[in-house]
C-alpha cells in the first residue's frame, strides 16, 4: 500500500532510523511512504508499536530505509526515551550529564537481613566522614554473618562509581573487608580500618550480569556505599 505522508523523519538506532512521535512543524517536505504491514520483534517477542498517547503506529519505508517509532522500539529494549524541542533531540536512555544512580535505575534483587537501602525517595541517610549520604547502601554484619547485598545489572553498565568507608558512630574493628563481585568473580576488595574516611572507588563491572557486594570482618561493624553512579 502506498500513501502520502508529511512529516519530519527524525532518530536514528543502530543502522535503523526511526520515526518519533513529535509533531514539528518546520522544515516539512511531501514523501511517498510504502505501508506494507511490517511487524517488530524484539529478542523474537512481538511488540505492538504506539506512540505517547497510546495509538497504534505502523512502520513504514522509505527509499529504501525502513522507519520505526523510535519511543515503541526504545521502551521495548529498555530504554527510555524522551524528546527535547530546544535542540531538535531524541534520546535514547539517558541524556549527556544525567547522573544516574544505581538504586534507582537497578535496585537490588536481593539482600540479607544486614543490609539497608536508602534512596532519595525514601528519606532516609547516613554518614560517612561527617557527610550526609541519602542514596546508597549499608552492609552490616556480626562475627558469624557477613552483609550482602546483590543487584541484576543486566549487562547495561560499563563501570560503577562509589564512596565507600565505615559508617560514622558505628566504625569498624580494623581489617573490615569489602568485596566487589561480578557473576561470580572477585573484582575489587577493600579494607578498612577504625576511623577511616570514606574512599572514591571505580568498580569496572563490564557489562556484566551480576553484582555482589559483601562486607566481612570477625566482629561487628558497619561500611556504607554512597552516591553509588552508573555509567
Amino acid at each position: 500500500m502506498k500513501n502520502t505522508l508529511k512529516g519530519y523523519l527524525i532518530g536514528v538506532l543502530s543502522t535503523v532510523l526511526l520515526l518519533g512521535s513529535v509533531a514539528y512543524a518546520a522544515n516539512t517536505k511531501t514523501i511517498e511512504a510504502f505501508y506494507n504491514n511490517i511487524k517488530i520483534y524484539v529478542d523474537g517477542v512481538k511488540i505492538e508499536p504506539k506512540d505517547a498517547t497510546g495509538k497504534t503506529v505502523e512502520p513504514f519505508i522509505y527509499n529504501g530505509t525502513t522507519y520505526l517509532p523510535v519511543r515503541a522500539v526504545g521502551e521495548a529494549i529498555g530504554k527510555t526515551v524522551a524528546w527535547d524541542g530546544a535542540t531538535q533531540s531524541v534520546y535514547l536512555g539517558g541524556k549527556p550529564g544525567d547522573v544516574q544512580y544505581l538504586l534507582d535505575v537497578c535496585p537490588p534483587y536481593q539482600h540479607n537481613y544486614w543490609c539497608e537501602t536508602y534512596t532519595t525517595t525514601n528519606g532516609k541517610s547516613f554518614l560517612m566522614g561527617g557527610k550526609k549520604y541519602t542514596n546508597g547502601f549499608v552492609l552490616d554484619n556480626d562475627s558469624w554473618n557477613s552483609g550482602e547485598i546483590y543487584f541484576n545489572l543486566d549487562a547495561k553498565y560499563k563501570n560503577i562509581i562509589l564512596n565507600l568507608g565505615p559508617i560514622d558512630g558505628v566504625g569498624v574493628s580494623d581489617g573490615a573487608v569489602v568485596g566487589f563481585y561480578v557473576d561470580g568473580k572477585l573484582i575489587k576488595e577493600y579494607t578498612f580500618q577504625y576511623g577511616d574516611l570514606p574512599r572514591k572507588v571505580t568498580i569496572p563491572v563490564n557489562y556484566g550480569m551480576q553484582l555482589k557486594v559483601v562486607h566481612t570482618e570477625d566482629r561487628d561493624g558497619a561500611i556504607g556505599a554512597g552516591n553509588i553512579t552508573v555509567e
